[in-house]
Parts: C-alpha cells; structure tokens; sequence
C-alpha cells in the first residue's frame, strides 16, 4: 500500500486541476454574456446615432427652407422700401 504521505499531493492536484477547470468555464459563460449586454448596449446606442442623424437631417431642410423663405422677404421688403420712398418722394412734391 502506497505511503499516505505521497499520496496527498496527487490528490491535491486532481482537486485544484477541478477547480481550475470549472472556474475558467464559469468565467468563459460569465464573459460570454457580458459580452452579450455590451453587443446589445451598442447596438441601441447605434439606433441612438441614426435616429439623432435623422432629426439633424430634418433639421437641415428646415434651415434650408427657412434662408429661401428669408432671401425671399428681404427682396420684398426692399421692393416695399423702394415703394415708400417713392410714395414720400411723391408726397414731398405735392405738399411744396
């Protein structure tokens, strides 16, 4: 029969062998669905992104329209201030 003694670290081995092995397979399932929520976290941040892309592209069009609708009253308020001076241009001759 073999000593007790010289046994004991065989022993010991097998059970820290065991023990590696199933803490480095929870940590693989562990980093596996941490992995998992960092996929999703991204994932949601990037319809974040496209969704904020597309309310600055509508913000765009609006801004676009906007300096259109602006060059076009500018022109008219200048063709109204060339009216008026004529009419006070008018009213002056009139009044003399």
């Amino acid at each position: 029969m073999p000593n007790l003694s010289s046994v004991i670290p065989y022993i010991s081995m097998i059970i820290a062998a065991v023990a590696l092995y199933r803490n480095l397979k929870g940590d693989t399932k562990t980093d596996a669905g941490q992995m998992m929520e960092i996929i999703v976290k991204l994932e949601n941040i990037n319809e974040g992104v496209k969704d904020i892309k597309s309310e600055v592209k509508d913000i765009r069009t609006d801004m676009d329209k906007t300096k259109e609708r602006l060059v076009v009253v500018e022109q008219s308020l200048s063709s109204a201030h060339k009216r008026i001076d004529t009419l006070l241009h008018y009213c002056d001759k009139e009044d003399k």
